[in-house]
């Protein structure tokens, strides 16, 4: 009888141990989960209404998995621009406008308003941007051979520098 006690008992540590440290490698890949971020690729990013076979989802993840390090190295290289307090004025105003509803230019303006950068800081900036439109423009002009026709008209063009049409306006 003292034989089968002391295996239960040693048979009980035992699982409580493994069972701790097993919570503790779940509770640290959690953690180191929430650190990488998944990069959007804003040519990639498909309208619900369109469908891709089989053969399209493998070229356009092919295409994610070719242009994802360039672009997380550009977002890097902007992130290191930036000083602490910028980065945090960033969050506070992006937050901010978007509670208060605003969208597009007006968000792009609090922001950056917010920011407060140096004339330095907002060239290199600009070259970033520059750098991920261009890359944007690489990854759409790939993009537009993997699919057809109809698919290509359900997506909707990027705006060319912010230029509007010219709209009549009614003079009431």
């Amino acid at each position: 009888m003292l034989k089968v006690t002391k295996a239960l008992v040693t048979m009980a540590l035992i699982l409580a141990c493994v069972a701790t440290v097993d919570a503790a490698e779940k509770g640290a890949k959690k953690k180191k989960g929430n650190k990488q971020r998944t990069v959007q690729i804003q040519a990639l990013k498909l309208p619900a209404t369109i469908e891709l076979s089989a053969d399209q989802k493998e070229k356009v993840a092919a295409l994610k998995k070719e242009y994802s390090p360039k672009f997380v190295a550009l977002q890097k290289k902007n992130r290191e621009i930036l000083t602490p307090d910028q980065i945090k004025a960033r969050r506070t105003a992006m937050k901010e406008a978007k509670d208060a509803g605003k969208k597009g230019k007006e968000l792009r303006e609090a922001v950056s308003s917010a920011l407060k950068l140096s004339d330095e800081q907002s060239k290199q900036m600009k070259e970033v941007s520059g750098e991920i439109r261009k890359l944007n423009g690489e990854v759409r002009g790939k993009l537009q051979s993997v699919l057809t026709a109809d698919q290509l008209a359900k997506i909707k063009k990027p705006a060319k520098g912010g230029k509007k049409k010219n709209k009549k306006k009614k003079n009431s």
